[in-house]
């Protein structure tokens, strides 16, 4: 039977908890270099150990409160950017299978693998059939958007880009080793999908 979490903080607590210590994990998280999207996933994973007791800061240690949630923070952070850098989420069979030729830190770097990059969007756009939610994919996830602006941009709500993200990410980090591994094969095929749509955010590709 899976064990469930306990809470030992009420919600009262982990919504204090939030206000006070926002800033400095969200400053952790900028340290770290992770993308301004992801910001609120690293809140949450602290939040929930907070929630569950499994992260007590100390009054007997010498380090100050705020240094101790922003390393727990900044950890998070960091395991955050190793598990979904670039897009490519691998098992570790298939890391090692593609290691030589599409180190998974290293995706995007080269021509050719923006190129893959830009065949996964190709095969989503075809899937998706939603230029829209295509669009907020590449420019919140991949570029690292602002949220806020770019719903007032696109008119929509801040919730629904973060609901585009959560349903179409899993499914673009697919198509990525998809194609990473028909390239490695040798047996891939570029798709006739038009997306020039995309062509104004891919300035920087």
């Amino acid at each position: 039977m899976e064990e469930q979490s306990v809470c030992v903080h009420s919600n009262a607590e982990v919504v204090r908890f939030e206000k006070e210590y926002r800033s400095v994990i969200f400053q952790a998280c900028k340290d770290a270099m992770l993308r301004r999207c992801d910001w609120e996933t690293v809140e949450s994973l602290v939040l929930e150990k907070y929630a569950q007791g499994k992260i007590e800061y100390n009054p007997t240690k010498k380090a100050k409160p705020t240094s101790y949630y922003y390393a727990i923070a900044r950890n998070c952070a960091i395991d955050e950017i190793r598990k979904r850098h670039r897009l490519v989420e691998l098992d570790d069979k298939s890391e090692d299978e593609l290691h030589d030729e599409h180190d998974q830190f290293a995706m995007m770097a080269r021509e050719d693998e923006k190129e893959i990059v830009k065949e996964a969007f190709k095969r989503l756009a075809m899937e998706c059939r939603d230029r829209q939610k295509v669009q907020i994919l590449l420019r919140y996830v991949v570029n690292g958007e602002d949220r806020a602006r770019l719903a007032e941009e696109l008119e929509v709500t801040e919730d629904y880009v973060s609901l585009v993200k959560n349903r179409w990410l899993p499914r673009l980090q697919k198509l990525v080793c998809e194609v990473v591994r028909e390239d490695r094969d040798g047996k891939l095929k570029f798709s006739n999908t038009d997306i020039r749509f995309l062509k104004p955010y891919m300035k920087n590709w």
